[in-house]
């Protein structure tokens, strides 16, 4: 079986609870559960569920942190 390098780093992220802090252009401090994922423009964009809502986080943020 075959898939690509960002489908395999994506699923290894499902499931799992994470934490986003950011100190871009737009200053982002989440955390939420990984659902599903789509790949956009060659970024992977994460769906994640905070509360009762779900939110989509890209990866293409350079000062993008994941605490554990």
């Amino acid at each position: 079986m075959e898939e690509s390098l960002k489908d395999y780093i994506a699923k290894q992220m499902i499931g799992k609870r994470l934490h986003f802090k950011c100190d871009c252009i737009v200053s982002m401090d989440v955390e939420g559960d990984i659902k599903d994922y789509i790949i956009n423009n060659n970024e992977i964009v994460f769906i994640v569920q905070v509360g009762n809502k779900l939110i989509k986080i890209g990866e293409n943020h350079p000062k993008m942190k994941v605490l554990l």
